[in-house]
């Protein structure tokens, strides 16, 4: 008798982890990006709360990537996307919803959010990747 073919349940995790991570990664960048552009000012401070949102949002979308996938690795692909593209979109030299820290002289707004942006992608995955271990986790002790 020969003997069962298991390739299939190994190979659809990957293939729903890997869809699920580029469909979050996407979702995040873009969403994100726009988000982060709002900013609102108490006197001449900045106060850049899309950013933070769209950290959240970000961080939110790699942790649904890892629980539905129930893979980490996920999670760790969506935000590696998602940085992948806002960094990419910040190459673009005509791109007014990205604005580079180098111009923080002359829009200190809109540049402080596009750091925080950036550069907070790579918290707010580590912060999800810890968050869907615990998940996982927990789902795993009660199965």
């Amino acid at each position: 008798m020969p003997a069962p073919n298991t390739s299939g349940k190994r190979v659809a995790p990957l293939l729903v982890g890997t869809l699920v991570a580029i469909v979050t990664g996407v979702l995040a960048a873009v969403f994100g990006t726009i988000l982060q552009a709002q900013i609102s000012y108490a006197g001449d401070t900045p106060l850049p709360w899309g950013a933070v949102l769209a950290l959240v949002l970000a961080g939110s979308l790699a942790v649904v990537a890892g629980l539905y996938s129930e893979r980490v690795w996920a999670t760790a692909a969506c935000g590696v996307l998602t940085y992948g593209l806002v960094a990419w979109t910040g190459l673009d030299v005509h791109n007014h919803l990205l604005i580079g820290w180098s111009n923080h002289e002359t829009l200190p707004g809109p540049a402080l959010a596009g750091a925080m942006w950036t550069y907070g992608i790579a918290v707010s995955t580590i912060v999800a990747l810890f968050i869907t271990a615990g998940g996982l986790r927990s789902r795993a002790r009660r199965a």
